[in-house]
């Protein structure tokens, strides 16, 4: 069991008096109930939490396999999904996060790492509070009512276990390899000219560009501050919109930018390459 033991009946006890309270539109007093109700479930939570992740982190090498993984999630979507009550949550926290006997298949630890579900969970648990804590601070009892709060403490909980973090972390990929494409991509656009002409263009803008970029990471100040005059005239004479007040660094990446844009535009490309020669001549 959980160190911490919000018992059902001190919980009806709690929910009896915030809907006497909203009987009576008392909704100060309700808020302070509310928020009192949420808190002692998160911190029930928490520590089952808490001897869940040691469990899950110290005794990895004993987990059975099994189906009790799998009868234990469901046993607890059960509880929770089909509740007709709110403290159905107290008995779910007191089981299902026990990890003593959590069976998980032996292939599971070859492809993820305690560390990284652990890492995930913990992150998920925090974004999830950071959004309970703000919604009981700054929202009264009429748009944030304990039903409400509840279906935030419902995801809190779940963001605490293995199959959620498998979510998460799945989803995080598939946003990192996204990213990914498009910087091959615009590396791709970056380095392939469509004709000659447009190859002997864009080898004079690179090697601009690789100058400009040597001399602003060298970090000498005189390096640098030429640097940046030859960007904004380049910028400047190509009719590209920057900050006359950006820094080198940020001149050099709209500079960029400028170059990724022009391998689909040859007007563009046109455009940059005088622009460029422009400030080479003087």
């Amino acid at each position: 069991m959980a160190p911490i033991n919000y018992s059902s009946s001190a919980l009806d006890a709690d929910v009896a008096a915030y809907h006497a309270s909203i009987a009576n539109h008392a909704l100060d007093i309700a808020k302070t109930q509310r928020n009192q109700i949420v808190f002692r479930i998160i911190a029930q939570v928490d520590a089952a939490y808490g001897a869940f992740e040691l469990n899950l982190s110290t005794r990895r090498a004993g987990l059975q396999t099994g189906g009790d993984a799998a009868q234990l999630g469901l046993s607890a979507a059960a509880t929770l999904v089909g509740a007709s009550d709110i403290k159905d949550i107290l008995s779910a926290t007191s089981t299902a996060f026990q990890g003593t006997r959590l069976s998980v298949d032996k292939n599971f630890f070859e492809q993820k790492t305690t560390e990284s579900l652990v890492s995930q969970m913990r992150a998920s648990r925090k974004n999830l509070q950071a959004q309970i804590l703000l919604s009981l601070s700054n929202r009264d009892v009429n748009s944030y009512p304990l039903e409400s709060a509840w279906g935030d403490v419902v995801n809190y909980y779940y963001a605490g276990t293995i199959p959620s973090a498998l979510v998460d972390i799945a989803g995080k990929a598939g946003s990192d390899a996204v990213k990914a494409d498009q910087t091959l991509k615009d590396a791709v656009k970056e380095l392939t000219p469509g004709t000659p002409d447009q190859a002997k263009q864009a080898v004079t803008i690179r090697s601009e560009y690789e100058a400009l970029n040597k001399a602003i990471s060298s970090g000498n100040e005189t390096s640098v501050k030429a640097a940046r005059e030859t960007l904004a005239k380049i910028l400047t004479n190509a009719k590209i919109q920057f900050d006359p007040g950006a820094s080198a660094s940020n001149l050099l990446e709209v500079f960029k930018q400028a170059i990724i844009a022009t391998a689909d535009d040859n007007a563009k490309l046109q455009t940059l390459d005088a622009a460029v020669k422009s400030v080479a001549s003087q």
